[in-house]
């Protein structure tokens, strides 16, 4: 229950008064226009410069604060790469804090991909040529410090990678960046009066109160008519989503973490675990604009009650406002497209081995063990296929690095057939069945890493060190 001091009560009644009598229209006027990460394209041998280094910046909207970022903004530039070229890397820590950096969903050498095993002291430099051969696919890159990746992601070292291949780019999917192909990064937050983000160490959850996307709260953004592409990642540390419009209308989800979907899919609304990312489209060929949201639809008086909540509800739960321009078309068109996607034959595939993992998520173990840089949790063949079964004893999202998985059954419940695509984080309510496919080499000296999402429980211990040889 809501309680308020009797001075609490007084400015709460005053400023829901003056809301109340505040039209909706004026409301949504006083948004600010959605930021748009610059776009760096790795193309023709240009380098990826990628400073990370400290900014100032307004989180809350109102009070300049010092971030992290990169290249002198709040959050990371856009990487955008065709598969079948290199991508000559230029890291520079300018941050004072040692840093390791990993891209969520590229698949590389254990070498190449740098992850917890690559650690830049400040002032320290690093310079990857990494060959990039996968389907299109929206990846991401966070910190990966051991015991560290949580405060620093939070800080602002997060940013998206896009990788394109022949089938994306030849196909009808809205592909203008910035204008109709829309990065949003999601984050949860909590900042104390001055503005500057507060965070808790060493606990297994941190949920914040103020929902952030591409660094702004609720901002709006004018898109032409027609059908939207929205990149969805979830860059928060611990929080799960569950997206939807406002309006209820469909959305069409096209593609998960690593690839696309044989055929789009009607949704209602998307759960989208810590670290997952998504590709939804929403038409806007006609009515209204419409909202992208977190959970319910408010009305009136829960925006008030939330405004002075000190739970982890979002004082305001709006991603994002998007506001069609032109004239509304005469034809609906229809978005039909078909991807080919060699995700279902995973389930003819030859099992080498089947592995089940048990996830404490309240003491942050892996059956029953804590990370340990000294061994090796999971060994396995390059080529081969694996199940894992992963068991929670609370929902919490599990990845995994430069690998791929289709998700076989969850919760007892087997997945159809067409919706098999390729992935690399899920979201375990209470058990997922998976098939992995390693591809990618790894060394005791350079290991790929494995377990919860959640970076605060990352950092707790509950990952694993895998070695593919």
């Amino acid at each position: 229950m809501l309680r308020l001091s009797r001075r609490q009560l007084l400015k709460t009644t005053a400023i829901s008064t003056a809301l109340a009598a505040t039209p909706q229209s004026v409301l949504a006027a006083s948004r600010e226009k959605l930021t748009i990460p610059p776009l760096m394209e790795a193309k023709r041998g240009r380098p990826i410069i990628l400073n990370m280094e400290e900014t100032g910046y307004k989180l809350d909207g109102s009070h300049s604060v010092s971030v992290w970022g990169f290249n002198g903004n709040y959050l990371g530039p856009t990487i955008r790469i065709k598969s079948g070229s290199f991508a000559k890397l230029n890291y520079h820590n300018n941050l004072p804090q040692s840093i390791a950096l990993s891209i969520q969903g590229l698949q590389a050498s254990g070498e190449l991909f740098g992850g917890a095993a690559k650690v830049l002291k400040k002032g320290e430099s690093w310079a990857p040529i990494i060959p990039i051969d996968q389907p299109a696919a929206t990846c991401w890159y966070r910190s990966a410090t051991l015991a560290n990746s949580a405060y620093q992601t939070y800080r602002g070292i997060v940013g998206m990678w896009l990788i394109e291949d022949d089938q994306s780019l030849k196909s009808q999917l809205p592909h203008k960046y910035g204008v109709d192909d829309i990065p949003l990064i999601l984050q949860d937050m909590e900042f104390n009066g001055d503005g500057l983000q507060l965070f808790k160490q060493n606990q297994p959850h941190f949920v914040g109160n103020r929902l952030l996307v591409n660094g702004q709260e609720a901002p709006y953004l004018e898109v032409p008519r027609g059908w939207i592409r929205l990149r969805l990642l979830n860059a928060s540390l611990a929080r799960a989503y569950d997206l939807r419009l406002d309006n209820e209308q469909d959305m069409l989800l096209i593609a998960r973490d690593l690839g696309f979907l044989s055929q789009g899919k009607a949704i209602n609304s998307l759960i989208l675990a810590p670290g997952e990312r998504a590709e939804v489209l929403v038409n806007l060929s006609e009515g209204e604009g419409v909202s992208l949201i977190s959970s319910v639809k408010r009305g009136f008086f829960d925006k008030i009650k939330n405004v002075f909540s000190s739970g982890n509800d979002f004082a305001d739960n709006t991603v994002l406002e998007l506001r069609p321009l032109g004239e509304i078309s005469a034809f609906n068109k229809k978005m039909n497209e078909s991807f080919n996607t060699d995700a279902t034959a995973m389930l003819e595939s030859k099992i080498a081995q089947e592995r089940t993992f048990e996830l404490d998520v309240t003491n942050g173990l892996i059956n029953k063990q804590r990370f340990d840089p000294r061994r090796v949790d999971v060994s396995a063949k390059v080529g081969t296929v694996e199940r894992w079964i992963i068991n929670s004893s609370l929902p919490v999202g599990f990845t995994i690095q430069s690998a791929k998985f289709v998700i076989e059954n969850q919760d007892d419940v087997n997945i159809s057939p067409t919706e098999l695509v390729w992935k690399d984080t899920v979201w375990v309510k209470k058990k997922v069945q998976i098939l992995v496919k390693f591809e990618q080499p790894s060394s005791n000296s350079h290991p790929f890493l494995f377990g919860a999402s959640n970076l605060m429980l990352a950092d707790m211990g509950c990952i694993g060190m895998m070695v593919i040889q």
